[in-house]
């Protein structure tokens, strides 16, 4: 202010800068010369650089930033949003948008956080996820410019540094119609608060409630990724665990048995290292123990593990008290599947088949099946390319080949030419007479040896033989000498052994492992694979009709196959489509058994798409192969691309899943094995 009590000018930039004012005789001169040397027009007072704003303009500019609500208190609504939607551009995509937000609320908006969408202009709320970022980017310029670059890189000498937003990219699930969550129709519109919802809502929206948990959904503080085991449109629709060497597999597999005994399924575990021989007693592993600590949990060993091996062979965990021998029953093998196996030739197929037929005639002829009006009922109800034909030993066919092999061979010829119409009668007697006595049996032909009751009537065997002519003796001896590497692994039908107890396998909380570590064959893995699979799938149709007679839940059954790759690979379905086929009806007929089956490899990429479309849930692992990324991308779904970025990057324990009653694909950390687990090269 003046004396005179009127307002002074303000000051102008030049006084500002310490510069002479105007109106001093030095600057008067200097505006003479410029003016060509004519005398300076006579100037009143000196105007003012800064004239004050008319109250007019500042009226208007008050009326306009009411209106715009800039002097209003702030919308007590909009304390708690963590962001606002940005304006879309040329580059948007579908479904995804773009959220703005301050410095200070960077942090509230984590990876895989659930927000609400508030579009209050056209009144819609939305639910997303965060896909991408949070991401700082500087207010004032560009995060590639040079300022910006020069300031972060001289951090040791500048206190300085722009002021920064956070920007993340937020992928829509739907939006919200009467508590209801449907597929959007619109996107919100600009400037949309976005606010992040609680860990309770979240865990509702993404479906992940449930006793048994798999660990904790990343991007939340205490938020489990949790199965319902009780609920049929899970477990029972087949999952698959994948990834390499040292993503945390085996891990998995073996919390998996942990909480599914914990639910009250009864697992087994085809085992072909044994890694799992020793989940009855609690890890020693210092690294986990120290990890199930930091998660409050407590090594822990299962309750009820019974360790089942092939007999004459020996198991990882020698001393446990609950183990069992069993062997394989040859007659409940389907012919085709072990034509496969043992990968036949057309022409070997062709003749074992032949023999497998006769063989059948034989058990009629001398009363070994069927014996009754039950059991003749039986046959017309059997299915060969699902099972063998009963009380048919590996013995049995193979006195059938061998006598294939004698007849078409040079003493086999003699001794039919010698034996003449004699022999002929003496065939069509014991075709009709009893079954003889040790003592009653015909001389064996020389080079003609029978192992099964059928050396009682040699005779017989040889007309049954004769009666389905054949050709090509080499091609009988090669088959011969395959049914002999069978033999000669001496797991059929072993005497004093009664076989897999499939019951026991299915009760509640028993955990039982097929402990194969010491077959060293891939052939017999598979052939133990395929026929406890058939007979685990047969056993729970049974009891699951009782359950539903006695109008009670049956118990569900969880199957865990380690190094899935081997027993279905690409090579090998299309080698043993029979194989294959047996495996889909029992995965298609288990989701209504409550019998679920989990594949676990880290070779997914020798997995064919037939098996993987059994599949519905998915726990994988780090996977580094770009090539088989791409593959699994396509085969699943269900999985965004920005979650399949992340797959080559996982640390060990992280794992991608997708379960089916999930709302989308979650990051987890899957919870550290509490039981021991053995490792192997």
């Amino acid at each position: 202010m003046s004396n005179n009590g009127k307002p002074s000018n303000p000051p102008g930039p030049s006084a500002l800068n310490g510069a002479s004012h105007p109106s001093t005789p030095a600057a008067g001169a200097k505006s003479a010369a410029t003016d060509g040397n004519k005398p300076a027009p006579q100037q009143g007072p000196p105007r003012p650089l800064i004239s004050p704003t008319p109250a007019r303009t500042l009226n208007e500019l008050a009326d306009i930033s009411n209106r715009a609500g800039l002097n209003a208190p702030p919308d007590p609504e909009l304390v708690n949003a963590v962001g606002f939607t940005h304006f879309d551009t040329s580059n948007s995509d579908d479904n995804v948008l773009t959220v703005l937000m301050t410095r200070d609320d960077l942090h509230r908006l984590a990876s895989q956080t659930l927000v609400r969408v508030k579009s209050r202009e056209d009144k819609r709320d939305y639910l997303g996820v965060v896909v991408r970022g949070p991401f700082a980017e500087p207010n004032a310029v560009p995060a590639n410019s040079t300022m910006a670059v020069g300031v972060i890189t001289h951090g040791k000498k500048l206190t300085y540094t722009f002021e920064y937003h956070g920007r993340a990219e937020i992928e829509l699930l739907g939006q919200e119609v009467g508590g209801v969550l449907q597929p959007p129709r619109f996107r919100p519109r600009p400037q949309s608060p976005v606010f992040v919802l609680s860990e309770e809502e979240s865990a509702k929206v993404l479906g992940v409630g449930g006793p048994l948990s798999l660990g904790r959904v990343v991007g939340y503080d205490h938020m489990e990724a949790r199965l319902d085991p009780r609920d049929k449109a899970i477990l029972p629709r087949h999952t698959g665990i994948i990834g390499t060497t040292g993503g945390g597999k085996s891990t998995t597999v073996a919390t998996l048995i942990h909480r599914a005994q914990l639910a009250g399924i009864a697992t087994i575990v085809f085992d072909v290292e044994g890694e799992y021989t020793h989940v009855d007693q609690p890890t020693d592993h210092e690294a986990m123990r120290k990890t199930l600590h930091a998660r409050k949990q407590k090594p822990d060993g299962v309750k009820d593990l019974h360790i089942h091996h092939l007999t004459g062979r020996d198991s990882r965990n020698p001393r446990h008290p609950h183990r069992h021998a069993f062997s394989l029953k040859f007659s409940s093998l389907s012919p085709y599947a072990i034509a496969e196996i043992l990968s036949m030739s057309d022409a070997q197929k062709e003749r074992f088949l032949r023999a497998y037929d006769v063989t059948k005639l034989l058990l009629e002829d001398f009363k070994i099946f069927p014996r009754s009006e039950a059991e003749k009922q039986q046959i017309l109800e059997l299915d060969e390319q699902d099972t063998g034909y009963p009380r048919m030993t590996i013995d049995h066919i193979l006195d059938v080949v061998n006598t294939y092999t004698y007849t078409l061979g040079s003493e086999g010829k003699a001794d039919t030419k010698s034996g003449g119409g004699r022999r002929r009668r003496a065939e069509e007697e014991e075709a009709d007479a009893e079954e003889a006595s040790v003592d009653d049996v015909p001389a064996m032909p020389r080079g003609l040896t029978l192992l099964s009751e059928f050396r009682a009537k040699v005779n017989l065997v040889k007309a049954r033989v004769m009666a389905q002519k054949s050709s090509h003796e080499s091609s009988w001896k090669t088959l011969g000498n395959k049914l002999q590497l069978m033999k000669r692994l001496k797991v059929f039908d072993v005497e004093n052994d009664s076989g897999v107890d499939y019951d026991s396998m299915l009760q509640a909380r028993r955990v039982s492992v097929i402990d194969l570590s010491n077959t060293d064959s891939p052939q017999l893995n598979n052939l133990v694979i395929a026929d406890i699979l058939r007979g685990l799938q047969e056993q729970q149709e049974k009891r699951y009709q009782q359950a539903a007679e006695r109008g009670e839940p049956v118990t569900p059954v969880l199957i865990i196959i380690e190094e899935a790759h081997e027993f279905l690979s690409t090579s090998r379905i299309s080698q043993m489509p029979v194989l294959f086929e047996q495996v889909a009806r029992i995965a298609k007929r288990g989701r209504k058994r409550w019998l679920g089956l989990v594949f676990v490899t880290q070779l997914p990429q020798h997995l064919p798409d037939e098996v993987l479309a059994l599949l519905n849930n998915f726990i994988i692992h780090k996977i580094t192969d770009g090539a088989v990324i791409n593959r699994m991308q396509k085969s699943v779904g269900s999985i965004d691309e920005s979650l399949w970025n992340r797959v080559s990057r996982l640390a060990p324990g992280q794992a991608l899943v997708s379960f089916s009653n999930f709302t989308r694909p979650l990051m987890v950390a899957v919870d550290p094995a509490p039981v021991k687990r053995l490792l192997v090269d």
